[in-house]
């Protein structure tokens, strides 16, 4: 049993989970448009990388893209009972 703890030490376990990533994407000479995509990612940094790669495969034609985060969270961490107005309205 030992030995296998050794194996379990040597390696660092990484669980991706989902994040939402609300954002506003500027490209030069097109009106900005606010967004909102769900990324599956370890941390931050591979949230940002995944963003990145995402926009940019949407966007080749594109020189510079300018994105604002607005808001990143883990989905689990969201309360989906807030994200609905008294009418029932979905509001993200």
């Amino acid at each position: 049993m030992d030995d296998m703890d050794e194996v379990v030490d040597e390696y660092e376990l990484t669980v991706a989970v989902e994040w939402m990533v609300e954002y506003i994407l500027e490209i030069r000479g097109s009106s900005p448009v606010r967004s909102v995509t769900i990324i599956d990612a370890t941390d931050i940094d591979q949230v940002r990388h995944e963003l990145h790669r995402e926009l940019t495969s949407l966007y080749p034609e594109a020189g510079r893209i300018d994105v604002t985060v607005i808001r990143m969270s883990t989905i689990s961490s969201i309360d989906s009972e807030s994200m609905f107005e008294d009418d029932g309205i979905f509001h993200p």
